[in-house]
């Protein structure tokens, strides 16, 4: 091969790479209710959002259950859960004191104790969110704690103080007011399950426009 077409060679595989990244580089879409997650492709669910007992006291956990069948998840439903289905599973989420109890399911995690928000009622907003390698979400913040379970892929989550990134069955909780963006990092889409225990007076999450906020850790 000759120097010009060497470099010739060189320039193409240079824009090609640059023309992928910035393919990749792309905003996530805004959680709806019924998004095409529910049907198996890209997007971010809004599960349920539920107002939860009066007299939620510290320290809470959100515990997670697999259920063989849907029906079977939502017969155990009380007032502190949700049932549903994603990624092929039934899922029971529960946010209460003791985690021993697996309400008839299987045991999958818990995470915390959560740190509540002051307020006079709760409620718990569930979510499904899947998506691509490169794709961000918009610097936000919520009402209260925001809890993740990542079912598959690799999670990362910007905050002023630090990148926190998760790997498959991994968790992450964050107090409620932390300026956050969430990331795809890896190489396969990243699935993830997500739970915000809010100020039922308030609306679960804030967002920021594009290119606004305060500086945060990146993911790398």
């Amino acid at each position: 091969m000759t120097p010009q077409r060497a470099c010739a060679a060189l320039a193409v595989t240079l824009v090609s790479l640059l023309t992928a990244n910035t393919a990749v580089a792309q905003l996530m879409s805004t959680c709806v209710e019924n998004s095409p997650e529910r049907r198996g492709e890209i997007g971010c669910s809004i599960i349920q959002s539920k107002v939860l007992p009066d007299g939620l006291k510290e320290p809470v956990f959100w515990h997670i259950d697999r259920f063989d069948s849907l029906e079977r998840a939502r017969a155990a439903v009380a007032p502190a859960s949700i049932a549903f289905e994603a990624a092929g599973t039934s899922w029971l989420m529960t946010i209460e004191s003791q985690t021993s109890d697996h309400h008839g399911g299987r045991h999958v995690a818990h995470v915390g104790p959560l740190p509540l928000p002051r307020a006079q009622k709760y409620a718990m907003l569930v979510q499904s969110a899947v998506f691509t390698p490169g794709m961000y979400s918009l610097v936000h913040h919520h009402s209260g704690v925001e809890a993740v379970y990542v079912i598959d892929g690799e999670a990362c989550y910007e905050t002023p103080t630090r990148a926190a990134k998760l790997q498959k069955d991994e968790t992450l909780a964050l107090p409620g007011g932390t300026q956050m963006r969430a990331v795809v990092t890896g190489s396969k889409p990243r699935h993830v399950l997500a739970v915000i225990v809010h100020d039922a007076a308030q609306d679960a999450t804030m967002r920021m426009e594009e290119g606004t906020g305060p500086p945060l850790v990146a993911c790398k």
